[in-house]
Formats: structure tokens, C-alpha cells, sequence
């Protein structure tokens, strides 16, 4: 099957990296301890207790922390009760690493002040590097509910909604804490460049004309430092910008020189370029500084298989392989190359590695049950489809397949159920249609198949099963005259398939137009003895007129689930 090459559907592994990255950064740093010097309220007492958490405060910021934790605990010691204590304990347990006894401490905080700054910031900090970003995005709402103009929670706020591509919320946040005037892309000194670049890539998914003016100030911000030029160059591929991606890795690369990070950057941004020579040397370049990371490995895999060296793709990905065996996209990415060249039962092992060490793909369940629908094994397609439909029980793609393996194997009932299952999520999906006709028309059922058939070329005049199902039912209600029309249009469409010549042969005999009818019989057996090794024959074959050949029609790109062109930085 014939991959497409699109440049939507796909991020960037290291810009996936980033985007953590930015999360753990833009939100990380603020525990610096600003929240933990948060001011008390003016009718606050200056208490001695106060003046022993200020102290532990201090020792806290100079790095003293076994001196911050034992003052600490003394003052818990005295007053259990005390919010702030806990909390700052639990800042220094989260320094040092001991993020379970941390977040008690922030609960038993919060408990007794559901409004404390320091214990709700921080607590966010510890949710959102644990990966819980819905609760640390309530943590910082109530931050803001309590102190609206709280610098720490808008920026942390801005960025946890840009990690989850949430980028009209995260936009206003951002801007915020960026001073920027919404509409006005114009920085004001001195500007966090952590900030100013989560904004940009926001800017690139949802305002597009304001991005570019922002991104020239902070490639201009970020001078001839290489740190900074590099990850404006992440961004800027995250955000699909890939020929100022490759111009900002470039410069990197001439400011560092021989970093395998850049090369392998470098490298991708030139394969969505399709500048695929440019994108071998970098990536090259890349194994060679780092010959144990895999990842090289796969994208060259990838660069030479758009070349059509399927010898070369597949000897790199064995070398990824080798390096990392549970590597999902290069299983993936071998089954491609195997089902590409008809070896169906050779691609099925690596479909269901990749499928097995991925988090449950959408496509690797697709690709697989493709694989054994072409390797005629059915039941195993259908224990795939329905396990998918587990996970996405709205894809109408899952149930076309399967109504499609069930019409292989002769389950037409089950088929019928599963077809009208997707035409309820895609009413007007033509191949749906289409193979319910055929069903229709293998049951005797002339007028509905009719009708399925006619609304099939209606949505799809490209449907060459449909145009073929309906000149052979009208090929078989005898009704010869309006099949012809029907059947050429299916020639036009498909002339590779000895099942539409058949068809001709049929009409045109019947109408005693002998030499065409000649043709089209010596076309069908030429063909047919070309394809023979290529068919796969449905299992009603008692329902065969002689020498008639039944085949399954080709599956669509969509519901096939033909996989892009990776692009991923």
C-alpha cells in the first residue's frame, strides 16, 4: 500500500521532548522559592513562630536544607496546625527528591488554609512534574482566585495549557506574563525567553500572523547564543516552520559544532523538507556522534525508504532494532515495508511488536488487521478489530474493517452489522455503502443493492467496487444496455481487474456483440492468469456464475489506514 506523504499528522520526537521540556521548565523554575516568599496579609502577626518560618525560609534559599527541614520540623513540633510550616516542609521535601511525603505535606497545608499561595503553587509544581496536569491546573486557578495578579501561576498556567496543545487558553495567560498586548507581538525588556518562546509556538497553532514578528525579536534576543537559537529552532519545527528551523540549526551548528542533538534536529527538519540527500548527511552525521541512540537509525530508515531502497531501509531498522527491540515506530515502520511488498504473513510479527510495546496506536490496530485481511487471515483480523473497538469504539474505520473481514469470510450478517455500525458515524462513507450493496445483491435483494450502489457513486464517481457491483447486479437483472456504461466507467477506473472484463464479456454476449465481447474474454484471461496469485476470493462460491471470479474491491486509503509519512523532529 502506497504511503502518503502528508506533513499534518505527525510531531517531532524531539519536539514531543520539548514540549515536557517547556512544561517542566516554564514550571520548575518558579519553585525557586518566589512563591515561598509569598507576603503575608497586613493584619498578619509578626508572631515568633512567623519569625521561625521566615528563618527556615532563609536557610531554604542558601541551600542549607538540613537546617531549613529541622527548623522546620521543630515549629510542627509546637503547632501541628501550622498551614505554612507545612507547606515549606513540603518544599523541602520536594527538593529533596521525596515527592510522596511532599504532597502530604502540602494536603495536610491545604486542609487547614484551602487558600494558601505557597502550598497551592507549589503543590502545582509537584502535579504538573508528575504528570497530573488537570490538578495542577486547578491548583494554579485557585492561585488566581485568591491572588489574580500572581506571576508564578499565570506563567505556569500558560504553559501547562501549551503542553496540552491548548493553545487558546494558553494564549492569554502567556501574553500576561510575557507583558505583551494581546494583538501587539512586541516584547518589553526583560523578558524570560522560556516564556516569550512557549508563546510563539502558541502563536504558530492559533495566531498565525502574529508569530513570525515575535519569533525575529527572539531570534534577535537570542543572539549568538547556541542554547537559545537551538530550541527557537525546535519550536519553530514543532510549529511545521521547517526551512527557519533548518536556517536556526545551521547557525547552531556553526556556533557548536559536531552536537548530535543539532545534526539529528537538523536532520528531520531537512526530511520535511523532502531535502532527503541534505537530511541522510545530517542524520549520518548524528549516528555517527551517537552510534547507541536508535533513533538515527529509524530516520535514516526513513529518508532511504522515500528513496525506494527497501534493502537499505530495512537493514537500519534492524540496526534500531538492535539497539532499542521494543521500539514501536520502527516495528511499525519494517511491517510497512513488508506489506508494501506483498509479504503479508513476514509483516504481521512486526505489526503486533509495534502494536504490543506502543500505547494502543489507532493505527497499528489498523495496520495489523490490513495485514492479515491480505493474508487471509480472518479470524485473527476480526480478535484485532474488536480489541480496537474497545479503545476507539467511534471509529467508523474499525467498523468498516471489520465489515469488511466478516464479508471476506462469508459472515455477511455480522458484516451488515458492523457496515451500518460506521455509516453511523460516517453516513455518508461511499465504501460502506458500497459493500452493503454488494451484500444486498448477493442476497437477492436487487432493488436495495441497487439503490446502496447508486448512493455509493453518487458520494464517490471514484468508486471503482461500487461501479463494478453495480454493473455486474445489472449485468445479472439482464439489463445489458444501462450495464455497459457502468462497466466501462469501471475499466476507466480499474483495467488491471479480470472481474470488470468478465463482466463486459457477459453483457456484450448477451447484446450478441461478438467481438467485443471476444475481447473483453481474452482480456479477462489474460488477467486473470496475471492476478490469480493477487485475488482474495470470497467464501460464497456457490453464488459464482462459471468462470466468474469474485475478489474483494481494494480497501480505501482511509479505512486501510495507510500511514503517513512520518514526520516526527
Amino acid at each position: 500500500m502506497t504511503r502518503t506523504r502528508s506533513k499534518n499528522n505527525y510531531r517531532l520526537l524531539a519536539v514531543h521532548c520539548l514540549q515536557y521540556l517547556l512544561v517542566f521548565i516554564l514550571i520548575a523554575s518558579p519553585v525557586s522559592y518566589s512563591q515561598v516568599r509569598t507576603p503575608r496579609s497586613s493584619g498578619q502577626k509578626n508572631t515568633p513562630a512567623n519569625n521561625e518560618i521566615d528563618n527556615a525560609k532563609r536557610l531554604l534559599q542558601s541551600g542549607q536544607l538540613d537546617e531549613a527541614e529541622a527548623l522546620t520540623r521543630k515549629i510542627l513540633n509546637h503547632d501541628t496546625r501550622n498551614a505554612e510550616a507545612h507547606a515549606l516542609l513540603g518544599v523541602i521535601l520536594d527538593k529533596r527528591g521525596d515527592t510522596s511525603a511532599a504532597e502530604k505535606e502540602y494536603v495536610a497545608s491545604l486542609s487547614l488554609n484551602p487558600g494558601l499561595v505557597m502550598a497551592l503553587s507549589n503543590f502545582g509544581v509537584l502535579l504538573a512534574r508528575t504528570n497530573r496536569a488537570s490538578e495542577a491546573i486547578q491548583k494554579f486557578e485557585a492561585v488566581l482566585r485568591v491572588e489574580p495578579r500572581n506571576e508564578v501561576a499565570t506563567f505556569n498556567l500558560g504553559a501547562l495549557y501549551a503542553a496540552r496543545g491548548d493553545y487558546k487558553r494558553a494564549i492569554p495567560f502567556l501574553e500576561r506574563a510575557a507583558g505583551i498586548v494581546p494583538g501587539k507581538s512586541e516584547l518589553q525588556a526583560p523578558v524570560d525567553f522560556a516564556l516569550v518562546l512557549t508563546l510563539v509556538n502558541a502563536y504558530f497553532h492559533d495566531r498565525r500572523k502574529e508569530a513570525p514578528l515575535l519569533a525575529q525579536q527572539l531570534e534577535q534576543l537570542a543572539g549568538n547564543d547556541p542554547r537559545a537559537l537551538f530550541t527557537l529552532g525546535l519550536s519553530l519545527a514543532d510549529a511545521h516552520q521547517y526551512a527557519d528551523a533548518v536556517r536556526l540549526f545551521q547557525r547552531t551548528n556553526e556556533l557548536r559544532p559536531q552536537t548530535y542533538e543539532v545534526h539529528y534536529n537538523l536532520g528531520l527538519a531537512l526530511y520535511n523538507l523532502d531535502r532527503l540527500d541534505e537530511s541522510f548527511k545530517e542524520l549520518s552525521l548524528a549516528s555517527e556522534l551517537a552510534p547507541n541512540e536508535p533513533d538515527p537509525f529509524y530516520r535514516l530508515g526513513l529518508v532511504v525508504s522515500e528513496r525506494g531502497e527497501t534493502k537499505a531501509a530495512l537493514t537500519y531498522w534492524a540496526r534500531a532494532l538492535d539497539l532499542k527491540p521494543t521500539f514501536p515506530e520502527v516495528n511499525f515502520m519494517i511491517g510497512e515495508e513488508l506489506l508494501k511488498a506483498r509479504l503479508f504473513e513476514k509483516s504481521l510479527p512486526f505489526y503486533e511488536h509495534a502494536l504490543e510495546h506502543s500505547q494502543g496506536q489507532l493505527v497499528y490496530y489498523l495496520r495489523l488487521s490490513v495485514a492479515n485481511i491480505r493474508a487471509e487471515r480472518y479470524a485473527q483480523a476480526r480478535d484485532v478489530l474488536t480489541k480496537a473497538l474497545d479503545h476507539y469504539s467511534n471509529d467508523a474505520n474499525l467498523y468498516f474493517l471489520l465489515g469488511y473481514t466478516c464479508r471476506a469470510d462469508g459472515h455477511y450478517d455480522q458484516a451488515v452489522a458492523a457496515f451500518r455500525s460506521a455509516l453511523k458515524l460516517q453516513p455518508d462513507n461511499p465504501d460502506a455503502l458500497s459493500n452493503l450493496g454488494y451484500i444486498a445483491s448477493q442476497r437477492g435483494e436487487a432493488v436495495e443493492a441497487e439503490a446502496l450502489l447508486r448512493h455509493a457513486i453518487q458520494l464517490d464517481p471514484k468508486s471503482y467496487p461500487a461501479y463494478h457491483d453495480l454493473g455486474r447486479l445489472l449485468v445479472k437483472l439482464k439489463r445489458y444496455d444501462e450495464a455497459l456504461p457502468i462497466l466501462r466507467r469501471g475499466v476507466e477506473l480499474n483495467d488491471k481487474d479480470p472481474g470488470v472484463h468478465y463482466q463486459l464479456f457477459l453483457a456484450y454476449s448477451r447484446l450478441r456483440r461478438k467481438d467485443e465481447a471476444d475481447t473483453e474474454l481474452a482480456e479477462f484471461k489474460r488477467l486473470d492468469v496475471g492476478n490469480r496469485h493477487t485475488v482474495t476470493p470470497l467464501a460464497d462460491a456457490d453464488t459464482r456464475q462459471p468462470n466468474e471470479v469474485d475478489v474483494l474491491p481494494p480497501l480505501p486509503a482511509g479505512a486501510s489506514g495507510d500511514s503517513s509519512k512520518p514526520k516526527t523532529p
